[in-house]
């Protein structure tokens, strides 16, 4: 087992590794400091003036303000270990016929291997080619829609476990969700009547003790060896009066902590597919590959927008070291995503506007004479958006436009001069409504509309423009005599609902 001193040493090590935040162990250096000088007095009582110097380095470093002063601190803490830490006795030479040392076992290897995946990967490649991955768990994985590394980088999380809170036993309180640093002081496994097999700890940490009990998994009694000092995260829940954890995530105090004492993400599953798994699957993929995703923003537009990079918005959506760093990464992923789908939306425009259109030869004297025939004046509003409209019927290309206004606005009186100018220049005009009633009522609303500057004599045709109405509650007659009057050109404005674009509608001349 390691000694405090060596624990002290590899948590210094990652705290370097990490920037000096202040997050290599749950809590900071400071909290930590209280758990190790218990731990660090028990085995070095002779060297008790030392220890307490070095607690008191810990407590003082979240005050240093400044990268360059924390620095100096943990070059000043590892010396001071370095004078207690122990030497191992050097190995004897081997002697003839000794065996040589076992070949690391076939686990160590792929442990090793799969920090660092191959170079020659791309994010595209398979998730075949990430270490551990195999054919049966490739084809789990594409149940939840992962194929590709691309597709286990943006799999995120569909929730988070809170643990950061970090208390005391003697703290704890039922139905709260805590993490708590303990030793263990005893284990022990047992079956149920019902042959269920329970894996019970007893965990201390200065100030009491709680029982941790896990299910069905025999396998735990080898890790949860008595002395070890572990990180317990989960929902405080009661048995026979007293506290207890129920089947809580745990890890080892000196490992990288990703199911503890955070903000635990918790992904989609399947058959197959358990959360610890997958967790450590990410982290590992996580860690590797979102330095090697390629930001498409400029920093001059990120700094603008204030949004942090691809990097830390896919390392902070899976594992946020706090919410408001998650939030962050929300936040710059979902301006990725509308981004994509305004360039999806322009593209869709530019080649919608580089396909040849009909100019259409603009009658102002119609125009006008439409407007003074009106019972009503337009309002300035109208009367530019209609000026806007009439601009782009002119040009030879395409016409893509939103006219957004309230219920009684006046959007049907500025689509009608549109649709007049249309037929007036010899084309036919369409209205589509979502409903048959919506289809009705335009329609009685444009033929009064137009009707009026008939009788007027404004009009420069003999008759009105021929107006007529296709919806899907037509008599099958009415609907084929409609049909032949649109595909003779007959029909000049034709007002509908989605039968207008069901098959056997063929417009002669549409604008």
């Amino acid at each position: 087992m390691a000694s405090a001193f060596e624990k002290l040493t590899k948590i210094l090590a990652l705290e370097k590794e990490q920037g000096y935040r202040n997050r290599a162990v749950i809590g900071g250096l400071d909290r930590f400091a209280a758990f190790w000088r218990q731990e660090a007095l028990q085995e070095a009582a002779e060297s008790a003036d030392l220890v307490e110097e070095i607690a008191a380095l810990l407590r003082g470093y979240p005050a240093l303000g400044d990268r360059r002063a924390r620095e100096e601190a943990i070059e000043r803490i590892l010396s001071r270990v370095g004078q207690k830490r122990p030497r191992g006795p050097e190995a004897p030479p081997r002697q003839a016929g000794e065996p040589k040392a076992p070949p690391p076992r076939r686990e160590e290897v792929a442990e090793a291997r799969e920090v660092r995946p191959r170079e020659r990967l791309g994010l595209d490649s398979p998730v075949t080619a990430l270490v551990g991955i195999g054919p049966r768990q490739a084809a789990k994985l594409a149940r939840l829609g992962v194929r590709t590394i691309r597709d286990l980088l943006y799999l995120f999380p569909r929730r988070y476990n809170d643990f950061s809170s970090l208390k005391t036993i003697n703290q704890l309180r039922y139905g709260e969700e805590v993490t708590i640093i303990g030793t263990i002081w005893e284990t022990k496994t047992r079956e149920t009547r019902k042959g269920v097999t329970l894996v019970t700890s007893i965990i201390a940490d200065g100030t009491g003790t709680i029982q941790a009990t896990w299910f069905n998994q025999p396998h735990l009694a080898k890790s949860l060896r008595p002395g070890r000092q572990i990180v317990l995260s989960g929902k405080v829940d009661e048995y026979l009066g007293r506290l207890v954890f129920q089947s809580p995530e745990w890890e080892p105090l000196e490992a990288e902590l990703i199911h503890t004492a955070r903000l635990v993400p918790v992904y989609p599953l399947t058959k197959g597919i358990s959360a610890r798994w997958l967790r450590r699957l990410m982290k590992r993929t996580v860690d590797y590959w979102s330095k090697r995703s390629p930001d498409h923003l400029p920093a001059q537009v990120r700094r603008r927008a204030g949004l942090v990079d691809l990097e830390t918005a896919l390392s902070q959506i899976h594992f946020p070291d706090d919410k408001e760093s998650l939030a962050q990464a929300r936040r710059r992923l979902c301006f990725d995503e509308f981004f994509l789908i305004q360039l999806g939306v322009l593209r869709q425009r530019h080649i919608w506007r580089s396909q040849p259109g009909k100019a259409i030869n603009i009658d102002e004297g119609l125009l006008r004479s439409f407007v003074e025939s009106l019972p009503f004046r337009l309002t300035k509003a109208q009367e530019r958006v209609l000026r806007e409209i009439v601009d782009d019927l002119r040009k030879p290309q395409p016409m893509s436009r939103l006219l957004q206004g309230d219920v009684g606005s006046g959007k049907t009186v500025v689509a009608t001069a549109a649709m007049l100018l249309t037929v007036a220049s010899g084309y036919q005009a369409v209205m589509m409504a979502p409903t048959e009633i919506l289809a009705e009522q335009h329609y009685k609303t444009i033929t009064e509309l137009l009707q009026v500057i008939g009788d007027k004599g404004h009009i420069p045709y003999p008759l009105t423009p021929n107006i007529r109405l296709l919806t899907g509650s037509m008599k099958p007659s009415e609907k084929e005599e409609i049909r032949r009057q649109i595909a003779s050109g007959e029909a000049d404005i034709i007002i509908g609902t989605h039968a207008l674009i069901q098959e056997g509608v063929e417009f002669k001349n549409l604008g």
